[in-house]
């Protein structure tokens, strides 16, 4: 019997969360510490503890951190992250726009991932070294895209309301050639991985929001980087270049109203 990759696994990880996701919606759903926005459903809860059942039988030597508090202690240096349901305002308010994501990390960084849009059953899926693919084809973002043209994901939520990060958002809005909130940040790397977006960029990442989808990102040929709070992910070196140095404080005390 040959093992399943890790690879593998995260693909039927993603897919059994996003099975569960699909047979919940429309239940209620709770209001949790960080904000009115931050939203927890049936899903999460029952996906996640699913998908610490599945690493407990098939990856018993893995640490596990979850979204919704669900953690195993590694014994080594392997570690998985997971979101069962990425995008729970969206999911819970029925705009078909979130995703599952889960990602194994190792001394030297994202090993392995996938993302399942299950509204679209679309698999999008990496491994180091092995390059990215969506529903088993290959990913390959590329070229140029200049900052007056570009499409970019951004995620503006009371979460991430400080002065600097509305400095930021102002920064960018008038600088680029759209703004796109899709309201899921993993499905958002996918979609820069796939060419749809052209780059990403956000404060504060949570780990789970953030190595599944650069792992895609950069297994398809694309940047993903982390500069202080700012974490962004481009088709280009130069297009994230640019993006970063909207963050830098001079650029943000001018889009503030600062002198």
């Amino acid at each position: 019997m040959t093992l399943e990759s890790d690879r593998e696994l995260a693909e039927r990880l993603v897919r059994a969360a996003g099975g569960i996701a699909l047979e919940l919606r429309g239940g209620a759903a709770e209001v949790k510490a960080e904000g009115p926005t931050d939203l927890v459903t049936e899903a999460d809860r029952r996906a996640e503890a699913l998908l610490l059942d599945l690493l407990r039988e098939e990856r018993p030597g893995d640490g596990v951190v979850g979204e919704e508090g669900g953690a195993v202690a590694p014994a080594g240096a392997r570690r998985w992250v997971l979101d069962a349901v990425d995008g729970t305002h969206n999911y819970a308010r029925g705009v078909p726009l979130w995703c599952a994501a889960v990602a194994l990390l190792d001394a030297d960084g994202p090993l392995a991932c996938a993302v399942y849009d299950a509204e679209r059953d679309e698999l999008f899926s990496a491994a180091r070294g092995e390059g990215a693919t969506v529903g088993g084809r290959p990913l390959r973002t590329g070229g140029v895209a200049e900052l007056g043209s570009a499409s970019v994901a951004m995620f503006v939520d009371v979460r991430r309301r400080d002065p600097e990060a509305i400095a930021l958002n102002a920064a960018v809005a008038e600088r680029v050639g759209s703004l796109r909130c899709l309201g899921s940040g993993s499905l958002e790397l996918a979609y820069v991985a796939a060419g749809r977006v052209d780059a990403w960029l956000q404060p504060d990442s949570e780990p789970w929001d953030w190595h599944p989808g650069a792992l895609l990102v950069r297994e398809a040929g694309g940047v993903a980087r982390v500069d202080g709070r700012w974490y962004v992910a481009s088709r280009s070196p130069a297009l994230a270049g640019e993006l970063l140095a909207l963050t830098a404080p001079p650029t943000l005390r001018r889009s503030d109203g600062d002198p």
